[in-house]
């Protein structure tokens, strides 16, 4: 039988070094027959109701792999409104809901319905974009890194900072939000637990100076990163992904941006999750600049190749790289849902769903006959 079980029940069960693992040997395993996965799908239904107007947005994301004996699909609803530059929750927003179908690869069978999605127990994101944010972090980022830039206040931010400082020796770290309240205040919250000393910083440009990576975690519509102020060497992280229905439902005049063309021109090569995701969603920090001319297809390599040896990582101290962490990605998503399954099981938490198959059919004579 199935086993229907939340997320929550197993959240504290894997260790955050775990979770970027399982996120990439996933994606080794899209460089052989072992590994499939589909770029996410975004359905959106614009609202316009006394509250504000606001999108629905229904998120597919569909993958499997051979390493985690597992295939099947993730799917998400949530809605977001956009106010100026920045894409916002409707205050009237319920919580986001979630559901994973864990189908094993060999049996063929449903082996189990997660609710909800595993969540960072040190922070407050969920457990797969930092830990995908941070998958390859040996091969790009330089060996003597171990300070840290960091754009946006919110989730996303703190349990990036946080995984970081698990897989690295962080001495210092500086903020930049565009609210006062909000930088001082992820400063003084990240600095307790986090264990390394915050900054926050009031202009834009301070926070990439004098660091060895760079966080971007913010929900801007518009750059925050000027490429002017990089230095040598620097490893950038982005994670904002695309709203290219929004353009085209006329919501808003552009497609969202995290990161500048000079960013771009300054890079040694550009990494992306996914080139897929990239052209399917027309994603605005890779997609658009290739069509425009800032760069090149060749100037990006993806993940995947660097982690399963078919491309190179950094190759020279001096090189500034960026990693375009573009959204979801079903592989990840159903590698980490096998794993909290196993825990689930090991661990007496869930329901039994008692799916019983139905007898087998044939049919004879135009008419279905039971066999």
């Amino acid at each position: 039988m199935a086993l229907f079980f939340h997320s929550d029940d197993v959240d504290d069960l894997i260790p955050f070094k775990e979770a970027v693992t399982i996120a990439e040997e996933a994606l080794k395993d899209l460089r052989s027959p072992k590994g499939t996965n589909a770029p996410r799908k975004r359905l959106h239904i614009h609202r316009d109701l006394g509250e504000g107007p606001y999108d629905t947005v229904l998120n597919v994301y569909a993958g499997g792999s051979a390493s985690y004996g597992a295939i099947g699909a993730q799917v998400a609803l949530h809605r977001k409104a956009i106010v100026e530059n920045v894409q916002k929750r409707p205050p009237f927003n319920p919580d986001q809901t979630e559901l994973a179908l864990i189908y094993g690869v060999d049996s063929g069978s449903l082996l189990g319905l997660m609710a909800h999605r595993p969540r960072h127990v040190g922070g407050s994101a969920d457990l797969r974009t930092p830990a995908t944010s941070l998958a390859g972090l040996d091969r790009f980022a330089r060996k003597d890194a171990r300070s840290v830039g960091i754009y946006g206040s919110g989730h996303q931010a703190a349990s990036t900072l946080l995984g970081l400082t698990e897989l690295r020796k962080i001495d210092r770290a500086k903020v930049y939000s565009p609210t006062r309240a909000h930088r001082e205040a992820f400063a003084e919250k990240m600095s307790r637990k986090a264990g390394v000393a915050v900054e926050p910083v009031d202009q834009p440009r301070m926070a990439a100076k004098d660091v060895e990576i760079i966080l971007c975690m913010t929900n801007t519509n518009v750059p925050v990163i000027d490429g002017s102020w990089l230095e040598e060497g620097q490893y950038i992280i982005s994670v904002i992904g695309s709203n290219i229905e929004l353009v085209k439902s006329g919501n808003i005049a552009s497609p969202r941006r995290e990161i500048d063309d000079e960013t771009l021109r300054r890079c040694s090569f550009v990494v992306a999750l996914s080139k897929d995701q990239a052209i399917d969603s027309q994603q605005g920090d890779i997609y658009w600049p290739v069509q425009s001319g800032v760069i090149t297809w060749d100037k990006v390599v993806e993940i995947a190749d660097v982690l399963a040896g078919r491309a190179p990582g950094r190759t020279d101290d001096k090189q500034i790289i960026l990693y375009k962490n573009q959204g979801g990605q079903g592989i990840i998503d159903i590698a980490l849902a096998k794993r909290c399954y196993e825990l689930a099981r090991q661990h007496g938490k869930g329901y039994e769903l008692n799916i019983r198959a139905r007898e087998n059919w044939w049919v004879q004579g135009g008419r279905s006959q039971p066999w």
